[in-house]
């Protein structure tokens, strides 16, 4: 049996007020042993290896992790993470405003993409991991804000109807492509331009990868209850949803329910005390 020593210890921190809406927590992870879990879906996010061998591995991309900083695309399936043995890692999860403001890259060319953090901030990436690797929790974060608060200065101002676009997906009352152009005032081509753009993905893809989400959010722990009660609306019934679960996590939602997740439940128990969200792609800006 798993004591409680050999656990994961997981952290999650908001940033400085003025990064809120680019960034949506910083989080840290440490674990003294050997460590498997499945992600979610999620928007864009920055990681960095601070000790041990961390690996992301996600169907269909043959992309190397990166052993020290890493640019994550948004994605719209599972990946696999794994520590080899003890090791440490720290993030920050990126909004869509934050991606625009600072990447500045189509997100459609790093969906579900690994990148070397080197290749796109050079030898400031190198500088900053090296920081993070002397640095505390709390250091981290102060580094974090320092990083991307100059980043933030120094960036054109991103497009306003990205904030507005993200705002409606995790409304969650928007139920087709038609309701989500007309909700913002665009034509279907546009939007899907900005979404391809700005998100990743097509508004039709956004929209199912929400409504996943949202499902799984609610199901939480919760597995004394039907797991018909707990759909989201947007489901037709049970079979659908599980045909969904098994698209996005490549298994059935009783297999993954009752994994481990020795990371993933104490993540998401940890995000909802701290920014009020289980997941990533339910995070309110702000």
């Amino acid at each position: 049996m798993q004591t409680r020593n050999v656990l994961p210890d997981v952290h999650f921190a908001l940033p400085a007020q003025q990064l809120r809406p680019l960034i949506t927590t910083y989080y840290g992870v440490s674990t003294p042993v050997a460590l498997e879990d499945q992600l979610h879906p999620e928007w864009g996010n920055i990681r960095f290896t601070i000790t041990g061998e961390w690996t992301v591995e996600r169907p269909g991309s043959t992309d190397p992790t990166g052993t020290r900083g890493a640019l994550f695309g948004p994605t719209d399936r599972t990946a696999i993470v794994r520590s080899a043995g003890p090791g440490r890692t720290v993030g920050v999860g990126l909004t869509a405003m934050g991606w625009a403001t600072l990447v500045q890259q189509s997100a459609h060319e790093h969906a579900n993409r690994i990148h070397d953090l080197a290749d796109i901030y050079g030898p400031s990436a190198e500088r900053l991991w090296a920081d993070l690797c002397a640095s505390d929790w709390e250091g981290c974060c102060a580094l974090f804000d320092r990083f991307f608060g100059k980043l933030a200065v120094a960036a054109p101002p991103p497009e306003p109807l990205i904030e507005r676009v993200q705002q409606a997906l995790v409304s969650g009352n928007i139920d087709t492509v038609q309701d989500f152009a007309d909700e913002l005032a665009l034509t279907e081509r546009t939007l899907a331009r900005l979404c391809q753009r700005a998100f990743g993905f097509s508004p039709k893809q956004l929209l199912r990868r929400q409504r996943f989400l949202r499902t799984l959010a609610q199901i939480g722990d919760r597995l004394d209850q039907p797991l018909a009660t707990l759909l989201d609306g947007g489901y037709y019934d049970q079979s659908h949803f599980i045909r969904e679960f098994r698209a996005y996590m490549g298994m059935t939602p009783l297999a993954y329910f009752n994994s481990p997740r020795q990371m993933m439940r104490r993540a998401g128990a940890e995000r909802l005390r701290t920014a009020g969200a289980r997941v990533q792609g339910l995070h309110q800006q702000g």
